[in-house]
Formats: C-alpha cells, sequence, structure tokens
C-alpha cells in the first residue's frame, strides 16, 4: 500500500492507540507505533494525535502531539479526544496539508463515537483485531462509575451507531487478519478491506537457548488481569510438576492479579520454579525470551496477540486457546499449539506432550520464526 518507491504521503492519524509506544507493554500502542514509525522511516510525514505516548526512538517524519481528556466523565473522553484531534487537524490546514485521515483500532464500539472530520481527504481504519468476548475471564472485573453515576448504558447505543457511521464513509479498512477481513468485508461492502498482519522486527541480538536436560521453561507476558486468565499459568506449572515434568515459569507483566498469583505459588511450594519479573520495557521482554521453550496464552478471545508474534519472530512458539486472534494465525502443530478447553489441564496435556518430543519442540520454534519472518 505505502512503499518508499511511491510519492510520500501527507498522514494525518486521528487516533493512533491509548498509548503510542515503543517500548511499553501495551500491544496495541507498539502495533501502531511500527505502522507509524516504518511509514514515516520510508518518507511519508505523519501527524498522529493519542491520548499519551511513550517513545524513546521515533523518525523526525512522525510527529506525535498526546494530550489527556479532562472532562471529569470517563464515559465522555471518546467524544473529548474526538475534538481535540479534529481541532488539531483543522490547525495543521486540515485537507489542504495531508492526504488522508487515518483512524486507527478504536477499541471496541464505544472508542470512535463520531466519523472523524476529514474535509474531504480519504478515511482509512484500522488495523482492527477482534472485540473482547463478554465472558472473556473466568471473573467479571469490579468497574465503578468515577462520580457513582454511570452514563455508559445512555450513550453506548449513541456510541455505536457513531462507529458504524465511521466504517460507511471509511475508503479503507485494515484487518490483522484474512479471516477478520473476510468478515469485516461482508459487513462493510462499500469500500476496500485488506489484511495487513501485525508486523514484528525483532532485535537482531537475540539468540534464543534451546531446552536442555529435559528442562522447559515456559513464559506468560501481559498484564495480570482477568480477561487473560493468568491463574491458569500457574496452575498448570503446578499440574506439570505434579506429572513429573521439570519446568519452570516465568511472567512477566504486573496488575491486580499479581497477589492472588503469589500466594498460589507460595501456598503449593512453587516459589523456586516461577520467577514474577513484573512489568518490564518491551526490549526487556525479547532478553527473557532468550531462556524461554514456550509461551503461554491463557486469553479466551484474545483480539490479536502482540507479544505471540514477538514470542515467535525469536522462535518461541506459543500455546494458546484456540479464539480470537490466534486461531487465525497460528497453524496448530506446526507453528503453535492451540488448545480447545480453557483450563489448566488442557494446557498441560497439550505441553506435555511436546515436550516430550524434543524434535517436534524444534520443529515448532523453526517454523514459528518462518511464519513470523512474512509479517516484515
Amino acid at each position: 500500500m505505502f512503499t518508499q518507491h511511491e510519492q510520500s504521503l501527507s498522514i494525518f492519524v486521528h487516533r493512533a492507540s491509548e498509548l503510542l509506544t515503543d517500548s511499553e507493554s501495551h500491544g496495541d500502542g507498539l502495533i501502531c507505533f511500527s505502522l507509524l514509525d516504518g511509514l514515516a522511516r520510508r518518507g511519508h510525514k505523519i501527524c498522529a494525535f493519542t491520548n499519551r505516548a511513550v517513545i524513546r526512538d521515533a523518525s523526525p517524519n512522525l510527529e506525535v502531539r498526546a494530550e489527556r481528556h479532562r472532562i471529569p466523565l470517563n464515559s465522555l473522553a471518546p467524544w473529548e479526544y474526538g475534538w481535540r484531534a479534529d481541532r488539531w487537524f483543522r490547525n495543521l490546514g486540515g485537507a489542504d496539508r495531508f492526504d488522508l485521515v487515518w483512524r486507527m483500532h478504536p477499541y471496541n464500539d464505544f472508542g470512535c463515537p463520531r466519523p472523524p472530520y476529514t474535509s474531504g481527504a480519504p478515511l482509512v481504519l484500522g488495523p482492527l483485531f477482534y472485540s473482547w468476548p463478554a465472558d472473556a475471564s473466568r471473573s467479571a472485573p469490579l468497574s465503578r462509575p468515577r462520580l457513582g453515576i454511570g452514563l455508559k448504558p445512555l450513550l453506548a447505543p449513541i456510541a455505536k451507531n457513531g462507529w458504524k457511521r465511521t466504517a460507511a464513509n471509511a475508503a479503507l479498512i485494515l484487518c490483522a487478519t484474512a479471516t477478520h477481513r473476510d468478515e469485516i468485508q461482508r459487513q462493510s461492502p462499500h469500500c476496500r478491506a485488506v489484511a495487513l498482519p501485525v508486523i514484528v522486527d525483532p532485535p537482531t541480538s537475540v539468540t534464543r537457548r534451546a531446552a536442555t536436560d529435559g528442562k522447559i521453561t515456559l513464559a506468560f507476558v501481559g498484564n495480570l488481569v482477568g480477561s487473560k486468565n493468568p491463574m491458569i499459568f500457574c496452575e498448570t506449572i503446578k499440574l506439570l510438576r505434579d506429572l513429573g515434568q521439570n519446568v519452570l515459569g516465568i511472567i512477566v507483566g504486573d496488575g491486580p492479579e499479581r497477589r492472588e498469583m503469589e500466594l498460589y505459588c507460595w501456598t503449593h511450594q512453587l516459589d523456586p520454579f516461577v520467577c514474577f519479573h513484573g512489568k518490564v520495557p518491551n526490549p526487556r521482554v525479547y532478553a527473557l525470551l532468550e531462556w524461554t521453550d514456550l509461551l503461554v496464552s491463557t486469553s479466551f478471545g484474545e483480539p490479536y496477540g502482540r507479544g505471540i508474534a514477538e514470542a515467535m519472530s525469536v522462535g518461541v512458539p506459543a500455546v494458546c486457546h484456540a479464539s480470537g486472534g490466534p486461531r487465525d494465525f497460528i497453524e496448530h502443530g506446526r507453528t503453535g499449539i492451540l488448545v480447545q478447553k480453557l483450563d489448566a489441564r488442557a494446557y498441560a496435556r497439550a505441553i506435555q506432550e511436546v515436550a516430550s518430543q524434543p524434535s517436534a519442540l524444534r520443529d515448532l520454534s523453526e517454523n514459528a520464526r518462518l511464519k513470523a519472518r512474512e509479517w516484515k
């Protein structure tokens, strides 16, 4: 679509993730940054609006403006962000300066409550991922309105209609997987929908250490929140060790579930075998993956899984639930393992089977790395 051989484009990004970053552990923020910075380094001029930015190294062609919302009602934040982005677009010259307006992932129907102002410039949407299913976690998270009065039930229908109008105005919609692309194309036959795989460029310095002496190291990388079901990872470690498997666990991330996970590991004498690294910069994640044999994702309906793609790019295959994005881009038994049931026993069985076959583990590793190379 955009190559360095074509004429340079001037692009206004109406919303570039909640957190645009090249280093924080924020999947969508890393995905959006890699796309925008990659285009900027190829000569395209980009102005991107976001809630928050943590960027260490960006192209001079990428100008980022981050503004937090000021209205004390969180339900109105999407409207405020849209208004602020529109104002900046007008101040910069609008369609007289920009060739297109780009609205990135909306974070469900509530994230884009009205179409961006484009002044006649073509509108691009995406990359779009699947939405989290309503029953994504085994326990419902606790959430309370800031002022005790929730407006979301009243505003949700308006916001959902706004996203539909936004999609109706789009000239091009980018989707993370081909299966999702086909679904979106059926919903929006008026425009062109294309598949744009998540691009992963791992550090060249990463050298993965293969499993030795029958020892298997498993990693969980992600926020320790209910929708990620991280306790299943700890339960899986326990089951494997009870079965005599010499398995170690690495947990990278932080969140409200951590305390319960640490208590579980202490209660079941797993402390010597499970290491909590907390939240670390994204480059550090790759360094930890050097010592990992399998990445374990315990999400149900993971919208895509940037961490899974990163692990695959350095030859660490993933064990995932067969839902959401992983179901689309992982080939079971070849580039990773898809588990049909979301419980520790199913994960333990799948891991034990591949751990007992060193050649199968090596094949999974190489196939995962080659698959991720296609996403460059």
